[in-house]
């Protein structure tokens, strides 16, 4: 008796057990935590790529007195008697080669979007030279032309802006462009021949000065914690910048030869970037 008792006191509190369970609200099960790459903060790192220039063009003028030497009329679009064809026949040049350098920015994301501003100092070896040879009918002289173009550093200052896509970015820029240009003249006449009674005359010049244009461009990177690898291609426009020649034979002192040449370049870079600051956001 007493055994079914304690039997059927058990059956009891195991059925009012189960069905309290049974009412119990089921808890939600945890939700999934993502992770999303943030691209704000300060970066600093290096880069290194090719660059390949866009045609010099140069513009050929003379300052000849008197036309003494005859060296302005031999370089005009007539040539140095009508009928002939001008002797200005200075080549343009492309100017082209490696580069490489620091940069230092700051990005700020908005959901998505991702603005910043980033700065670069490169040393650049960007250069090109040619020589032309001619002839002054007129004097029976063999004429030599030589032109040469060269970029020895450059940088910029830019604004990016772009779009986000986790720890992919990509993004346009543009701005700010300076470089230090580098340019040489020569023109030299030589005699040809037996009876021709000029004798040799030359003249050089180079220049090197510092000039202020524009840059732009797009790229991509992507992150891997906090460094980030991309790519970049700019266009940077540095104007133009002239050279002037002088005589170096002591002949027709008073005649200079000026050539004005482009400097624009097409540049593509990998580069490599540290930034500080959170790389990943927890989002729910």
């Amino acid at each position: 008796m007493m055994k079914s008792l304690w039997a059927a006191a058990l059956m009891s509190i195991l059925f009012t057990g189960a069905a309290a369970a049974a009412d119990m609200p089921l808890k939600a099960a945890p939700r999934a935590v993502a992770a999303v790459y943030d691209w704000t903060g300060f970066y600093v790192g290096g880069n290194v790529g090719y660059g390949w220039g866009e045609g010099t063009n140069p513009s050929i003028s003379a300052v000849d007195p008197g036309g003494v030497s005859g060296v302005g009329a031999f370089l005009s679009p007539a040539g140095i008697f009508p009928g002939f064809s001008s002797g200005n026949i200075y080549p343009g040049l492309n100017s082209s080669g490696v580069f490489g350098g620091l940069q230092l920015g700051y990005d700020k994301q908005f959901g998505n979007w991702v603005v910043g501003v980033v700065a670069d100092i490169q040393g650049a070896d960007f250069k090109s030279s040619g020589v032309a040879f001619t002839n002054a009918a007129a004097t029976c002289c063999n004429v030599t032309e030589s032109i040469s173009a060269k970029i020895d550093w450059f940088g910029t200052l830019r604004g990016k802006a772009g779009f986000a896509a986790n720890d992919w970015l990509f993004y346009g820029t543009g701005g700010l462009a300076y470089g230090n240009t580098s340019s040489s003249l020569g023109f030299a006449c030589t005699p040809g021949g037996v009876g021709c009674g000029f004798a040799t005359i030359g003249f050089t010049g180079t220049a090197s000065e510092v000039k202020v244009g524009w840059a732009a461009g797009a790229g991509v990177s992507k992150a891997f914690g906090n460094w980030n690898v991309g790519v970049e291609y700019l266009h940077i426009d540095l104007g133009r910048s002239s050279v002037t020649a002088t005589s170096t034979t002591g002949f027709f002192t008073t005649t200079t030869i000026t050539a004005s040449q482009r400097f624009i370049e097409d540049t593509a870079r990998l580069t490599v970037n540290y930034k500080w600051g959170g790389s990943v956001v927890a989002k729910y």
